[in-house]
């Protein structure tokens, strides 16, 4: 149930510049989480990959039922939108990407927007969708920038690892880099970043983001050397730790959330800030 009606729309851009942080895994979690309240969600898969079909249990899409037709010169607003999971809900639905997004890019190089292509046709043809999530490639170009003109925020899972914490910074720079390159006003605000795939038996993982394994604060790590502190001072928002564990690749196996294949597992509700965040980016007067 909506604890509050959507007053504004959210798209929100799920970026990173770095693979196998678990963009796809913490989109289709978003979308579940806020679909279940009762919001309506648009995924937009932006990753020729096509690694939702896999999580969200889909059928791979044809070239004229895939977002690749959102950068056809003849768009005129027809989204080939599909359900997700509707044996359970009714309010998330996909566009999907996958291989037919392969000759999308020479669409978006050609167009005389380019970049902000996406963007275009989200002002002429709005989705109605509460929320908005941009599923989008380790390689930021040329889908990065396109998620980013499109978007009103930005959500960056991260991985506590050393060659993914030293990426951070340069993300950062990308992000502000493209918004002054691309001119776009109002600036897509920065939602957070959210630590991600954190194996908590790992002491590396956890002296990064200095905790310990139930999660409470380490005495043992200076608070200066951690990730969140660091990110923080950069006057970004720092998520909780989305935890690692098996049930994330067995729910993937048969396309489901881990909300719907393991009802009630702990591990599912370390979304739940994020969640609430958006709830209130949507309903906050």
């Amino acid at each position: 149930m909506k604890s509050a009606p959507a007053i504004r729309q959210a798209r929100i851009a799920i970026a990173s510049n770095a693979g196998g942080s678990g963009k796809t895994t913490m989109t289709i979690h978003l979308a579940y989480g806020l679909g279940v309240r009762g919001y309506t969600v648009t995924i937009v898969e932006l990753d020729h990959n096509g690694s939702l079909c896999t999580l969200a249990g889909l059928e791979p899409a044809s070239p004229d039922h895939s977002v690749a037709v959102v950068f056809k010169r003849n768009f005129k607003g027809d989204y080939p939108l599909v359900p997700v999971w509707s044996n359970y809900l009714s309010t998330v639905t996909a566009l999907q990407g996958g291989k037919p997004l392969e000759d999308s890019i020479n669409d978006i190089y050609n167009s005389a927007r380019k970049y902000q292509i996406l963007q275009d046709a989200l002002e002429d043809f709005p989705l109605t969708s509460d929320v908005v999530l941009f599923d989008t490639p380790a390689s930021l170009e040329p889908m990065g920038p396109v998620a980013l003109a499109a978007c009103t925020h930005v959500l960056a899972p991260i991985k506590p690892e050393y060659k993914d914490t030293g990426s951070f910074a340069d993300l950062l720079d990308w992000y502000y880099e493209k918004v002054r390159e691309l001119r776009l006003k109002p600036q897509p605000k920065l939602l957070g970043f959210a630590p991600s795939r954190v194996a908590v038996d790992k002491a590396v993982h956890r002296n990064i983001l200095g905790i310990r394994r139930k999660g409470e604060v380490s005495l043992k790590v200076l608070e200066e050397d951690t990730l969140p502190y660091q990110i923080q001072q950069l006057g970004v928002q720092c998520f909780q730790p989305i935890r690692e564990c098996d049930y994330y690749l067995w729910a993937s196996g048969v396309g489901l959330p881990l909300q719907l294949y393991r009802p009630g597992c702990a591990f599912s509700q370390d979304f739940d800030p994020i969640v609430d965040c958006i709830v209130n980016l949507i309903t906050k007067k």
